[in-house]
């Protein structure tokens, strides 16, 4: 599903672009990954590595990061997805290694909050019920089933052996990785604005940190957790840079059962699938009110907004945090993406032509185009790619200039 947000009042464009990444869990990163490369293929003079400002939630901060670290979507596609990057090998079991040391500290004061259980009971055995008794003792189970340590080692190594590196300052584009605060509750943000001595992959680490898969991530004596709790996209963080183009994909939407033929198996899927359609339906709500703000608080920005289709079946049915389907999941967002871009193109080619963008045409109508064709032509050679950039970057300056001449 492709939804376009024209801005309400366009003007003569200043050519600044943005990319906004929400959450989603490891599906959510991998079907972002192939809409991206997508995206890319599917633009004739503009190189995502080349956008102004990025923006990036939960699993959208990964994809975020290594673009504003000059890392390609080729590139990343080889890391993230079919492990052709031998220098950083990408192992999903890293990831999702048991949190034992959590484990270990809760085992020992399990005693003392057992302890204080009974001491309560025993004091007002009348008015202490069971549910009180087991809020007391639960001070004492983990507050994370896996040890996301080793992800935050993992990001540190790509952004130094691939990018510019993992300090915000080092990048020449502007980075904001959200977070959320758990003692207060508030969003916070992770840039170059905010926050800047901490590492990129410290800041990934803690807006990934999903309560109840890991442990909040400490940070200068403050705790945090995964951004989307708070926010699901935050595109807001990219307009309020002046972005005129903004680029967002939200890879988490509710599943629409009434289009289907045959009878919903949502009830039949039980509490894991009731919780998975109530989270989608929350953070879709949440986004859409987002987006209808944005015309009244940002009128001349144009939004292009992926998203995957509400009867997706494939994609619902698909665990949130598998990792072993990693590549196709990507082939198969690649396809469905270039499908959305198609169907859109009439409505797509003028919004993009105002910033001097146009589409592949030759690529985008392939339909037989792949995902694997997509990365064999991309050039291997980074002097001849980062000539790539520069001709794309003069062609689209020289396009506006031909316009206003005109």
């Amino acid at each position: 599903m492709l939804t376009l947000k024209p801005a309400p009042q366009p003007t003569e464009s200043n050519l600044k672009t943005g990319l906004a990444l929400a959450g989603g869990g490891p599906l959510g990163g991998f079907y972002e990954l192939g809409a991206l490369c997508a995206l890319e293929d599917s633009l004739s003079n503009l190189k995502l590595t080349d956008l102004d400002v990025f923006v990036g939630v939960s699993a959208g901060a990964f994809l975020a990061a290594s673009l504003a670290n000059g890392i390609s979507t080729e590139h990343m596609a080889n890391i993230f997805a079919f492990k052709k990057t031998a220098e950083t090998p990408f192992n999903p079991d890293h990831f999702l290694q048991p949190a034992y040391g959590e484990y270990l500290k809760k085992v020992l004061q399990l005693p003392l909050y057992t302890g204080q259980a009974l001491l309560d009971w025993a004091r007002h055995p009348l008015s202490t019920s069971a549910v009180d008794m087991l809020e007391k003792a639960g001070r004492a189970l983990p507050t994370g089933t896996f040890n996301n340590a080793k992800l935050e080692n993992f990001l540190k190594n790509v952004f130094t052996r691939h990018g510019k590196g993992n300090d915000f300052r080092q990048l020449d584009k502007k980075l904001y990785i959200v977070a959320c605060e758990l003692d207060s509750g508030r969003a916070a943000v992770f840039s170059q604005e905010k926050h800047a001595d901490v590492p990129i992959s410290k800041a990934i680490q803690a807006s990934s940190a999903l309560p109840g898969l890991y442990p909040p991530v400490k940070i200068k004596q403050r705790h945090y957790v995964d951004g989307a709790l708070r926010r699901t996209m935050n595109a807001s963080a990219a307009l309020k840079n002046d972005v005129q183009l903004l680029f967002a994909i939200n890879p988490i939407v509710p599943f629409d059962s009434q289009k289907r033929t045959k009878s919903s198996e949502l009830m039949q899927g039980g509490l894991p699938m009731v919780l998975s359609q109530t989270f989608r339906s929350i953070v879709q709500s949440r986004l859409k009110s987002g987006l209808d703000k944005y015309g009244a608080h940002y009128p001349h920005a144009d939004i292009v907004l992926i998203e995957p289709d509400s009867n997706d079946e494939m994609l619902f049915n698909t665990n949130l945090f598998s990792y072993g389907q990693r590549a196709r999941l990507c082939a198969y967002a690649y396809d469905k993406t270039r499908q959305h871009l198609r169907d859109k193109a009439e409505a797509l080619r003028p919004l993009l032509a105002r910033h001097g963008i146009a589409l592949h045409e030759e690529n985008l109508f392939d339909t037989q185009r792949e995902l694997n064709d997509m990365l064999a032509s991309n050039p291997a050679n980074p002097v001849a790619s980062k000539l790539d950039h520069t001709l794309d970057q003069l062609d689209r300056t020289l396009k506006i200039l031909a316009r206003k001449a005109n």
